[in-house]
């Protein structure tokens, strides 16, 4: 895994809680990146977090819980891994990106959840078909929340 150095500078209007800067460098841990800058000039507010050679790929214990069927009816609920709106349209194709019925890979995105610039995608957990979609479009939704349900091979 090569280093790259990136800056992001999203707007925000209160520092994340410490759970979600662990979060945030796990995602740049893995995709290889050094530092992530949040800032808020207006309002005082200036977040950096820096990733050693070191840090661990693993997510960390306060993940979504694993994918495991619904007992009444062998779904897998699709959970949030993070905050923001629900974004179940891809942006730039103006097509759902998972809709009833559509049949998904796991690892395969069924949703974004967007937070000013910042976007984030939702994984499927499993292979499967979308049985139900349960998030509203837009919605602010919180982190593991369960945004639909995927009847697994």
């Amino acid at each position: 895994m090569t280093n790259r150095s990136e800056q992001v500078v999203p707007h925000f209007d209160r520092l994340p809680e410490p759970e979600q800067i662990g979060q945030m460098a796990t995602w740049l841990a893995q995709a290889g990146l050094e530092s992530l800058e949040l800032c808020n000039e207006a309002a005082g507010l200036k977040l950096r977090i820096r990733v050693g050679q070191g840090a661990p790929a693993a997510m960390p214990a306060h993940a979504p819980p694993a994918a495991q069927p619904d007992a009444g009816a062998g779904l897998v609920a699709v959970k949030t891994p993070y905050f923001g709106h629900l974004c179940l349209v891809h942006p730039q194709r103006d097509s759902a990106f998972a809709p009833v019925g559509t049949k998904v890979a796991q690892g395969d995105i069924v949703a974004l959840l967007t937070l000013d610039s910042l976007q984030v995608p939702v994984p499927a957990p499993v292979a499967g078909r979308v049985a139900e979609v349960t998030g509203q479009a837009g919605a602010l939704v919180g982190y593991g929340t369960v945004i639909m349900q995927i009847q697994p091979d």
